[in-house]
C-alpha cells in the first residue's frame, strides 16, 4: 500500500493538475476535463489550502482572484518604449516599405518576414523573475519564473500598474517551471508582450448584461477589454474572459531571441497563448499571401482583427534598421479595408461639444458591423449632410474603421431601398441652451458661443478629467452629469471645492 501524501504532496498534484487543464483549455482550446470536473478538482485544492493555510502561495490556481478592489493604479516606466507601428494601406505602400527595408540593408543580405495576425485589442507588458512569489527558491520551485508585474500601454513610455487585474486572466501563466524554461530557452527574469482581446462571445454577453442593468453597452471589443484590465475590482475582471496573445520576448529592455519566428516559438513551448496564425516568407509576394488568406478569417476568429503586422525576422537586422520618432523601421502594420454595412436613418441628434461645435449625429436601426453594433454614425456637419443629401427614413451604408467613429458614406437607392421623404433640418439655435448658433466666414461649423452653456461645459469637465490632461480617477460621464444636475459644479474651478460627502 502507498504511503499517504503529505499536504504539500497533495497540494502541488492538484495544483499541477489545474495549472495543465488550465493551459489546454485557456490556451491549446482543447479541454479534456467538463466544467464541473474542472470546479471539482479546484474545490479540493481550496480544502486543502483551508485546512494548510500557511501552505497557500501566490501562483496557487486558487489565488486568481483575491484581496481587496484597488483604489488606483501605479504609474512605472517601460523597460523599453511600446511604440504604435506605421500603416500600409495597399499593396503599393507595402512595396515601398520592403524597398526601404532592403535598400537600408547591404545589398548581399537575404531579408525574412513573420506575418501575424493584427490583433484589435489593447497592449500588455509582464513581467517574469526568479522563483516563486517568496524569491529564489519559494513556492514556485528552483529555477522557476514567477509573474511579478502587469504594465498597460499607457503613453507608451510610462504604463499602469494592472498585476492584480491580471493575474486572473488565465491564459496568463502565474509561474513557469525551470524545465518549460529550458524548454523554451528562457532565462529566470524576462518580459513578455502582447495583446489583450475579449472575445467576441464575452463581448455580446457582457452588452446583454450592461442593457439589463440600464447601462450605455460598450461600443466595441477592444474598448471593453481596455475598461475591463483597468477595473478597480480584479473579481470583476475575472468574471469576463479576457485573453492574451504573446508576441514579444525582451530581457532588460533588449529582445532576447535571434528571430521572431524563434521568439513564437519559445512563447508557446513556455505555456504562452500565441496566435496561430503566423508566416514566416522570404519576400513580399509571401507577404501579400499572407494577407490575401487573412482577410476571410475576419468573420470566423471569435475576435477581432483589424490587419496584419509583419516584422523582419532576424534581431540583428532589426537592430541595425532601428526607430523613427515613434515606431519601428523594421515593422508595418498592413490595415484591412473599413467594414460596411446597410441600415436606416432614423433620426438626427445635434451634440455641442467642449468647443461649441455643434456636431449631428445619425440615429440608425441597429446593425452589426465587424462585430460592433452599430446605432450612431457621424454626420460631421451641415456641408456634409447636403453633399450626402440623405433624408431621414434613407437606407444608408456605414463604414467602420479602426478607431473612427462610423460614419455615413452613402445613400443607398434601389427597389428595396426607398428613399426616405423628410429632409433634415440643422438647428438655428443651441440644442442645448437656446442660444443662437453662429458660422463665422471660411468655417464648415457651426457653434454655441454661450460660455455657461451646460452642454459646453459637460464636456470641458469630461476633457479635463481625461487621463491626457488632469486624469481624475472616477470622474467619468455618469458623476459629471450627476454633478451639474444637483449644481455643486459650475465651472472647472467648483471641482476643487467639492468635498467627500
Amino acid at each position: 500500500m502507498a504511503p499517504a501524501l503529505t499536504p504539500e504532496q497533495q497540494l502541488q498534484e492538484l495544483r499541477d493538475q489545474l495549472r495543465h487543464h488550465e493551459h489546454l483549455y485557456y490556451v491549446l482550446d482543447a479541454p479534456e476535463l467538463s466544467d464541473s470536473q474542472y470546479d471539482s478538482l479546484m474545490n479540493r485544492l481550496k480544502k486543502v489550502e483551508q485546512e494548510h493555510p500557511e501552505l497557500i502561495t501566490l501562483d496557487s490556481p486558487s489565488q486568481r482572484v483575491g484581496g481587496k478592489p484597488r483604489e488606483g493604479f501605479v504609474k512605472m516606466p517601460h523597460s523599453r518604449p511600446m511604440l504604435s507601428l506605421d500603416n500600409a494601406y495597399n499593396e503599393l505602400e507595402l512595396r515601398a516599405w520592403d524597398q526601404r527595408v532592403r535598400e537600408a540593408l547591404p545589398s548581399a543580405e537575404s531579408v525574412r518576414y513573420v506575418c501575424e495576425l493584427k490583433l484589435d485589442g489593447l497592449s500588455l507588458a509582464l513581467h517574469y523573475s526568479p522563483g516563486g512569489p517568496d524569491g529564489p527558491g519559494g513556492p514556485g520551485g528552483s529555477g522557476s519564473a514567477h509573474l511579478e508585474r502587469g504594465l498597460t500601454r499607457g503613453d507608451g513610455s510610462i504604463g499602469e500598474d494592472v498585476t492584480s487585474n491580471v493575474r486572473t486572466m488565465r491564459s496568463v501563466p502565474l509561474s513557469i517551471s525551470a524545465a518549460k524554461l529550458a524548454s523554451a530557452g528562457l532565462p529566470q527574469s524576462f518580459e513578455v508582450r502582447g495583446e489583450v482581446v475579449l472575445p467576441q462571445a464575452a463581448f455580446l454577453k457582457l452588452n446583454e448584461e450592461r442593457e439589463a442593468q440600464g447601462q450605455t453597452p460598450a461600443a466595441n471589443p477592444r474598448n471593453a477589454a481596455a475598461g475591463t484590465i483597468r477595473t478597480l475590482e480584479p473579481s470583476i475582471v475575472a468574471q469576463r474572459r479576457l485573453d492574451f496573445y504573446a508576441y514579444s520576448l525582451l530581457e532588460n529592455g533588449e529582445i532576447l531571441l535571434p528571430l521572431q519566428s524563434e521568439t513564437l516559438e519559445s512563447l508557446r513551448a513556455s505555456g504562452f497563448r500565441v496566435n496561430q496564425h503566423a508566416r514566416t516568407v522570404d519576400s513580399i509576394e509571401g507577404v501579400l499571401s499572407f494577407i490575401a488568406d487573412a482577410e476571410p478569417l475576419r468573420d470566423t476568429l471569435g475576435y477581432e482583427i483589424d490587419g496584419v503586422v509583419i516584422k523582419v525576422d532576424a534581431t540583428a537586422q532589426q537592430r541595425r534598421l532601428g526607430f523613427t520618432g515613434k515606431a519601428p523601421r523594421w515593422a508595418i502594420a498592413y490595415k484591412f479595408a473599413a467594414r460596411a454595412g446597410t441600415t436606416q436613418l432614423q433620426g438626427v441628434q445635434f451634440q455641442v461639444g467642449r468647443t461649441g461645435k455643434v456636431t449631428p449625429v445619425a440615429v440608425l436601426a441597429p446593425v452589426l458591423i465587424g462585430g460592433t453594433t452599430v446605432t450612431r454614425a457621424t454626420l460631421h456637419n451641415a456641408d456634409e449632410i447636403a453633399r450626402l443629401g440623405v433624408r431621414l427614413g434613407d437606407f444608408v451604408q456605414v463604414e467602420r474603421g479602426g478607431d473612427v467613429i462610423p460614419k455615413i458614406v452613402e445613400v443607398v437607392e434601389d427597389s428595396t431601398h426607398p428613399r426616405g421623404k423628410e429632409e433634415i433640418l440643422f438647428p438655428q439655435h443651441c440644442p442645448e441652451c437656446r442660444s443662437e448658433l453662429v458660422r463665422a466666414e471660411g468655417e464648415v461649423d457651426w457653434r454655441c458661443i454661450n460660455a455657461n452653456c451646460p452642454a459646453r461645459l459637460r464636456e470641458e469637465l469630461l476633457h479635463f478629467a481625461a487621463r491626457g490632461v488632469m486624469n481624475i480617477e472616477g470622474l467619468g460621464d455618469a458623476m459629471v452629469t450627476q454633478l451639474l444636475a444637483a449644481g455643486y459644479v459650475k465651472g472647472i474651478a467648483d471641482l476643487y471645492h467639492l468635498t467627500k460627502a
